[in-house]
């Protein structure tokens, strides 16, 4: 009788675990961009990374400081982003200017 309990109390926790996989993210967001460029980004809900698409090529970007709006970046390739707007630069087909999402 106690394992039919202590099965069900297992049963029961498992249905209130809240915690996310770390690699989940928002929709990606689509940016079109000057001159018909366009690129994707979804940023991971913890605020930490974004997963930008540009050019054909993918990149993983981490949360850096900045003074006003959001930066991401990994070695060349950076990503700025205030309200609707963007500038994504050293990626493949890039820079990618005067982006908003639409």
């Amino acid at each position: 009788m106690r394992s039919v309990f202590a099965l069900a109390g297992l049963v029961a926790l498992g249905g209130c675990a809240t915690a996310m996989p770390e690699d989940a993210t928002d929709a990606p967001m689509a940016y079109a961009c000057a001159g018909g460029k366009r690129f994707t980004a979804a940023y991971d809900l913890t605020g930490d990374k974004a997963r930008v698409s540009a050019g054909g090529t993918s990149y993983t970007l981490s949360h850096e400081r900045s003074g006003s709006g959001a930066r991401y970046a990994k070695g060349p390739v950076e990503l700025s982003t205030k309200g609707d707007q963007a500038l994504l630069t050293g990626a493949t087909g890039g820079p990618y200017r005067d982006c908003r999402t639409g």
